[in-house]
């Protein structure tokens, strides 16, 4: 994929270079850049106390290099490897911080899908982050370096629909962060210690190995349920990030200190020694007062009113898409969207307000009104050219246009791209706030065969809308 560079800025701070190494054609490595800047302009827009920032995006000959601040802390899978496995008051901890930037994260439309104890950086004093958002999309945009329907991540923290090579979204980031919590606390990841090929394998089926049955009981609660097979079975990462107990408190360090000791462990209270005789007659004073207070008791008035029985009602607590005593959100189960269902606005009130038309993958041949969620998507319309066959049209030679015409919703833009599977990309058009983008296509030959090509639409820049748009075509060859 690529290198990374320490490097000084202009103000003399430390800064981390990742360099993409672009391949491919001058027209294939152009289209790279566009891809990369699209990718880091809503990156660049993230900011969360446990998020690494992207500083700045240089070209640099024929790469391109990611600008990030440097974090001193190492990574947890170092942490581990020269430290153990951590805590369960510091596995909360991490798990605070990085499902609450996950969320963030979430709320942008931004999926990393590459989540793994590499990726886990802490800075000098112990703070956790997350890193490498955005990297693992940018690889698609990298010539020569991803084949079409590779399988993109890091297999043995691979949430299984990764695996299987089909669309990840912000549940597949749940899972991978959960398996990362889980190396972090037993040193071990969730497909087990084997090949490679069947680990992919193992993920691709959703075969876990056991949980250790000496693990913590509250680490145990909280990961479980974010490394559910199905996607629609994990909470979302703004409710993992605060299912579990905090006997720490938000932003509290957690690396290993330079002598070994971890930092930000509560600190163990040290025992008194009391003199046995002392100790002794305590005891047995404190039985002579419990006897006392008992005789006084039973002598007391007999007609005093019983108290009241303890309510058994257990407390009532608030859900991400339910306040106490309110109803529960459309589109959730209080907890999280339900499946298909998607949360657009970020506003809990509203719940999961969008509903995935599943129209993704239809042959585009009258116009298609469709919308484009989750926050990642990208829709695919296959669809066979019309080729004209008339006698006037065979004298007359070439010049015959397909035009493709994409209608965003308001408030958002969105790209089209026409690709030929057999040839690659024909061309791409944007449409921004409902204004029409026509993508023309001149026949490439007077006799060639009618070729099938897609229709691709996906997201430009962070807004995102719930609306639809329409996708139509017209002309032929």
């Amino acid at each position: 994929m690529g290198v990374v560079d320490l490097a000084v800025d202009s103000s003399g701070q430390p800064v981390a270079c990742k360099r993409l190494l672009l391949h491919g054609s001058a027209g294939e490595m152009h289209k790279a850049r566009q891809r990369i800047r699209r990718e880091a302009s809503a990156l660049a827009q993230l900011r969360h106390p446990h998020i690494v920032p992207l500083l700045d995006v240089v070209d640099d000959g024929d790469d391109i290099v990611l600008v990030l601040p440097y974090l001193t802390g190492g990574t947890l899978a170092e942490q581990v490897a020269h430290h153990g496995t951590l805590s369960p008051g510091q596995v909360h901890v991490i798990a605070d911080a990085l499902f609450a930037a996950l969320a963030e994260a979430h709320r942008h439309g931004i999926v990393h899908r590459d989540i793994k104890p590499a990726n886990v950086l802490f800075d000098a004093e112990g703070r956790p982050y997350l890193t490498d958002f955005g990297v693992a999309s940018l690889r698609d945009a990298t010539g020569g370096l991803t084949a079409t329907g590779a399988v993109i991540g890091t297999p043995e923290f691979m949430p299984p629909e990764q695996a299987r090579g089909e669309a990840v979204g912000p549940p597949g980031d749940v899972f991978s962060l959960g398996a990362t919590l889980l190396y972090g606390a037993t040193g071990h990841p969730p497909y087990g210690r084997v090949d490679p090929a069947v680990v992919l394998q193992r993920a691709a089926r959703g075969r876990l190995t056991p949980l250790p049955s000496d693990l913590d009981r509250s680490v145990r609660r909280r990961l479980q349920p974010t490394l559910a097979r199905t996607p629609q079975r994990r909470p979302s990462a703004a409710s993992a990030s605060g299912t579990g107990p905090r006997p720490l408190a938000q932003g509290t360090p957690v690396m290993v200190g330079p002598a070994g000791t971890r930092i930000g462990e509560p600190p163990r209270r040290r025992r008194s020694r009391v003199p046995v005789g002392v100790a002794f007659g305590a005891v047995v004073l404190a039985a002579i007062a419990l006897v006392t207070a008992a005789l006084v008791a039973r002598s007391a008035d007999d007609t005093a009113a019983p108290p009241a029985p303890e309510s058994t009602t257990p407390p009532c607590t608030d859900l991400p898409y339910q306040p106490c005593g309110q109803p529960v959100a459309p589109g959730t189960d209080g907890q999280a969207c339900l499946a298909g269902y998607y949360d657009v606005d970020g506003d809990a009130a509203s719940g999961c307000e969008v509903e995935t038309d599943r129209l993704n993958g239809t042959t585009l041949i009258e116009p298609i009104r469709a919308n484009l969620v989750p926050g990642d998507a990208v829709d695919r319309y296959p669809f066979k050219v019309p080729h004209e066959n008339s006698a006037t049209n065979f004298l007359s030679g070439c010049g015959n246009v397909l035009e493709v015409i994409l209608v965003s919703p308001p408030g958002v833009a969105m790209r089209l791209d026409v690709i030929d599977e057999d040839e690659g990309p024909l061309g791409s058009a944007t449409s921004a706030d409902a204004v029409p983008a026509t993508l023309r296509l001149e026949q490439p030959g007077c006799f060639a065969d009618a070729p099938t090509l897609v229709a691709q639409v996906s997201w430009v820049g962070s807004d995102r809308s719930g609306g639809e748009y329409t996708l139509s075509r017209r002309g032929s060859w």
